[in-house]
């Protein structure tokens, strides 16, 4: 047997030879909505353990509803820069539409633009003197609402079906 043979046959034989074919789009594609869900579940756990968090920064800050307000805006901020090469793509295929990415607050307020909330990092202009602060609870929530509309124009939401009943085997 020639060591070629052999080489063949002891590969064929062995079971710790395993490939992976990775193509580097679905690979780069795949990074991409672990970073964007990575950044949404920040965001989501501001949410869900605020009284946590506010504990955690009330031994580390004198203003910590403030520092807790920054983070939190912070994180939405992030939320909305993993979702901005996508956002920017949507705009040029016409998928999405530019009011597509205003965050309503309703009545006498101004609305926010989830572009500017990822380029200010949660900064917005408040008051008079239109001071930048970060981001109000409601406004972040509001945000994060038009952020997931967004996620599910483009195609990557949850997409929720008529129920049909029971399956049939």
């Amino acid at each position: 047997m020639t060591k070629k043979e052999t080489e063949v046959r002891e590969l064929e034989e062995s079971e710790e030879a395993t490939f992976a074919v990775v193509d580097p789009d679905d690979y780069r594609k795949t990074k991409k909505l672990q970073a964007i869900q990575k950044s949404k579940d920040h965001y989501k756990e501001y949410k869900r353990n605020r009284n946590q968090k506010m504990n955690e920064l009330k031994d580390q800050w004198s203003n910590w509803r403030e520092a807790y307000r920054e983070r939190q805006a912070s994180a939405i901020a992030d939320y909305a820069s993993e979702l901005m090469p996508l956002i920017e793509e949507g705009l040029e295929n016409d998928t999405l539409s530019e009011d597509d990415l205003i965050a309503s607050l309703g009545p006498n307020k101004a609305d926010l633009d989830v572009r500017m909330v990822a380029k200010e990092g949660g900064q917005v202009p408040i008051g008079e003197n239109r001071e930048r602060k970060s981001m109000p609870k409601p406004n972040c929530d509001e945000v994060y609402r038009q952020l997931e509309r967004i996620e599910r124009k483009l195609g990557l939401g949850l997409e929720l079906e008529e129920n049909k009943g029971p399956a049939e085997i």
